[in-house]
C-alpha cells in the first residue's frame, strides 16, 4: 500500500500581514529635569529619538513654560526647534537653551519647563505613553554674590557641638552651647562673628568666633584661639585640613562648621570637629 503525503506551502502567506512603518515611533526626553550650576551659560537638554529611521531628518517642536520666578530674565526664547540628523548613531538630538544675566547674584530659585509639542512627521509622537518623559523641568538656584546681603545669616543662633574630642572627654564641651548673636564683621561684609566660650568648664572666658562666606561658596572658620593647652602651647580651632561647608545665599536658617580641633597637637590633635548654628529669629 502506498501513502501520498500532500504539502502545503506557506510561502504565498509570508508577507500577508504588513510590516510596521519604520518612519513610525515617538521622541520623549531622556531625563525629567535638570538643575544648573550657579552662573551656567546654556543648558542642554537630550532628546531620545525611538523612529527606526527618519532619512530626512526629524524636526522636533517645543515650548517653555514658567514654574517658579520669572523665568525671562534668563532666557529670550519662548518656543524652539531641533533636527535630528539621520547620521547620527546615538539616536538623540540635543536643545540647547542659551542663558544670559546668570552672572549677577541672586537669592531666589527660577524654574521652567521644557515641553516636546509637536513633529513634522505624522507617523513620529510626542511620547508613547503615560510614562514617556515629554517635560523637562530646569532650575536655576540661587547664585551667591560677592557681597552678603546684610540680613544674610544675621540674629540669633542656637550652638551646639557635633563632632568634638577634647571638650566631650574631659566632660564638657568645644564649643558651649547656648543662643548666640550673630552680627556682620565691622571689617569685612562676607564675615559674621560672635562670641562663645571654648571647653567652658576649664576656661568661661568668651572667645570670638568668625566665619568668613568665600567666593568660591565654602564658610571657613578663621582660627579661635582656646586660652588653654595640655602643653604650655594653647590649641586652636582652625579651618586648615577640612571640607568647607558649601553656602547658599537662599538658606541661612541652619548650618554645620567644620573644622580641626587642635591644629598645633597642644593635646594630642588634630581632630576633625563641628558645631551647629540653627536660627532661631
Amino acid at each position: 500500500m502506498c501513502c501520498l503525503a500532500i504539502f502545503t506551502s506557506c510561502e504565498d502567506n509570508v508577507n500577508s500581514f504588513p510590516a510596521e512603518d519604520p518612519s513610525s515611533g515617538w521622541v520623549e526626553f531622556v531625563t525629567a529635569s535638570t538643575s544648573t550650576g550657579q552662573m551656567p551659560n546654556s543648558v542642554t537638554i537630550p532628546v531620545k529619538i525611538n523612529v527606526p529611521v527618519y532619512k530626512d531628518g526629524l524636526v522636533i517642536s517645543y515650548t517653555l513654560e514658567g514654574v517658579q520666578g520669572d523665568f525671562s530674565q534668563f532666557v529670550t526664547q519662548t518656543s524652539g526647534t531641533i533636527t535630528a540628523d539621520p547620521e547620527a548613531d546615538t539616536r538623540t538630538a540635543t536643545i540647547e537653551i542659551p542663558l544670559i544675566n546668570t552672572e549677577i547674584g541672586r537669592d531666589f530659585v527660577t524654574q521652567f519647563d521644557v515641553v516636546l509639542t509637536s513633529t513634522d512627521a505624522d507617523m513620529v509622537n510626542i511620547g508613547v505613553d503615560d510614562l514617556s518623559i515629554t517635560r523637562h523641568r530646569i532650575t536655576l538656584p540661587c547664585s551667591n554674590p560677592t557681597i552678603l546681603p546684610d540680613d544674610f545669616f544675621v540674629g540669633e543662633y542656637m550652638v551646639a557641638d557635633v563632632v568634638g574630642t577634647i571638650g566631650p572627654n574631659n566632660g564638657t564641651e568645644n564649643v558651649a552651647s547656648g543662643t548666640y548673636m550673630v552680627s556682620i564683621d565691622p571689617d569685612n561684609p562676607n564675615v559674621r562673628i560672635f562670641n562663645a566660650a571654648t571647653v567652658p568648664a576649664f576656661n568661661p572666658a568668651l572667645q570670638q568666633f568668625a566665619l568668613e562666606f568665600t567666593l568660591d561658596n565654602v564658610v571657613a572658620l578663621r582660627d579661635v584661639f582656646t586660652g588653654i593647652g595640655c602643653t604650655a602651647e594653647q590649641f586652636i580651632y582652625s579651618s586648615a585640613g577640612v571640607d568647607n561647608t558649601p553656602w547658599d545665599v537662599c538658606n541661612d536658617q541652619s548650618i554645620t562648621i567644620n573644622y580641626t580641633e587642635d591644629t598645633n597637637a597642644s593635646c594630642g590633635g588634630p581632630y576633625l570637629s563641628s558645631f551647629s548654628m540653627i536660627k532661631v529669629n
